[in-house]
């Protein structure tokens, strides 16, 4: 096929055998989904305005905050457990803590979302208040779907749903963009793409695993609600942290900068991190699914697989973004417009951050693997105070928004370094523990 072969020079840089090719798999379909997205940017920034992608920003980064509570972590718990039984228990455990969920934050909107949008500079999206829910429960769906076909290492199934997110998205909001105008089509795009896919992941699970699935009760689901009670106790607040140190800034920049400088923000994020997640989410959830299991069955060998993929990583992460970066004003301008160049020096500016991000965010599973929440918890913290710090020094010394941006990378480039010793504290725990535990 063309597409394995485009992505063939991906596995000079991957561990070989089942590992490499789950990856490339991943790979394809997140590259075809948002290749679609990337293509379809210079079409979207003449549809729509700076100020409609601020817009956008501003909800995208709302739902991705509050996403991530959705089920309170438990899916991350899928993976784990010995038994398809118990994993399903999970599963059944992750729908009822996501209805719940969902209608509470629902009321939560209800009563503040309007001051929410007023305080970011974002009053155009008080009247589509309604889409939150949908999209809260249409994501916390697919995560909770997509982490069982993790489990079962149903790779080309998630890769098919990758693909189908990013032509859903694209195809609507292109649409509504030409029909209509204004930030509703981002907005109903974006609910399409994080919803697609899982009717066909659900479907499947349901054909090739309803054996484990009937094994669904009420007391085993109390038993796993316990017994992996650590994911939403401390995962399920790491997640908080996590999404507020990744998401708050494009709520920051829309409330101290407005609504266009937000917009800039939300393309150089757009046009530079997707591309770069397709190679950063594949690896991430495939060195989840093995590193899982050699906890289990080889646990010295968790940190063999953590350093050869750190240092691949390294090396295919660096040189192309730093290209990549060095040009984009450049690029931005001829790609998007003219009015688009800002958002090229904001991502002049992050290019060390993209870097470094690319090589450890996938090694920060290691932490959920050897159950050290505590560590990712104490991560997040550090790194939202670290953003939230920075960004706000920028706005008390008045600095213009392409020195805050700065400030805001300078305060990421630390935390992923950061991430990365705790990474390797918990392995070189872990590794003694192994090696002097009795024969």
């Amino acid at each position: 096929m063309r597409l394995r072969g485009s992505l063939q020079p991906l596995r000079r840089f991957i561990p070989g055998g089942r590992f490499g090719r789950s990856v490339t798999v991943l790979a394809g379909g997140a590259a075809f989904g948002q290749g679609i997205t990337v293509l379809v940017s210079p079409v979207l920034t003449r549809l729509y305005t700076p100020d409609d992608f601020g817009v956008f920003g501003v909800y995208a980064s709302i739902l991705g905050i509050v996403t991530v509570v959705a089920s309170l972590r438990y899916e991350y718990a899928i993976p784990l457990p010995e038994e398809d039984g118990v994993a399903a228990n999970i599963v059944a455990l992750c729908f009822v803590v996501l209805l719940g969920m969902t209608g509470l934050i629902s009321v939560a909107i209800g009563f503040t979302g309007r001051q929410l949008v007023s305080w970011a500079n974002a009053p155009e999206l008080g009247p589509y208040l309604w889409l939150f829910p949908l999209g809260i429960l249409g994501a916390g769906t697919y995560q909770i779907l997509n982490y069982w076909a993790v489990r079962k290492r149903d790779f080309p199934r998630i890769s098919r749903t990758r693909i189908s997110r990013g032509v859903g998205r694209a195809v609507v909001q292109v649409g509504a963009g030409a029909l209509t105008g204004g930030a509703l089509g981002l907005l109903l795009g974006q609910l399409t793409g994080e919803t697609a896919g899982s009717a066909s992941l659900g479907l499947s699970a349901w054909k090739r695993d309803r054996a484990a699935l009937s094994a669904v009760g009420l007391a085993p689901m109390r038993q796993a609600a316990r017994r992996f009670r650590r994911f939403p106790l401390l995962l399920s607040w790491a997640g908080l942290l996590d999404a507020l140190g990744l998401q708050l800034p494009q709520l920051l920049l829309a409330a101290f900068y407005g609504a266009e400088v937000a917009g800039w923000f939300a393309l150089g994020q757009r046009a530079i991190a997707a591309p770069l997640n397709i190679v950063v989410d594949s690896v991430a959830q495939v060195f989840f699914g093995e590193a899982a299991q050699m906890s289990r069955d080889q646990p010295r060998a968790v940190k063999r697989l953590f350093f050869r993929l750190a240092k691949r990583l390294a090396v295919l992460g660096g040189l192309p973004v730093a290209v990549i970066c060095a040009l984009a004003p450049w690029l931005f301008g001829a790609v998007f417009g003219p009015g688009w160049v800002p958002a090229g020096r904001y991502v002049q500016v992050m290019g060390l951050m993209f870097a470094v991000r690319f090589a450890v965010i996938p090694l920060a599973h290691t932490l959920n693997v050897l159950e050290r929440q505590d560590l990712y918890l104490a991560w997040d913290g550090l790194r939202l105070v670290l953003v939230v710090a920075a960004l706000l020094a920028a706005r008390f010394a008045n600095l213009p928004d392409v020195l805050a941006v700065g400030a805001y990378a300078a305060a990421m480039l630390v935390s992923y370094l950061a991430l990365f010793g705790f990474a390797m504290r918990a392995l070189r725990y872990h590794h003694m523990r192994h090696t002097e535990a009795p024969r």
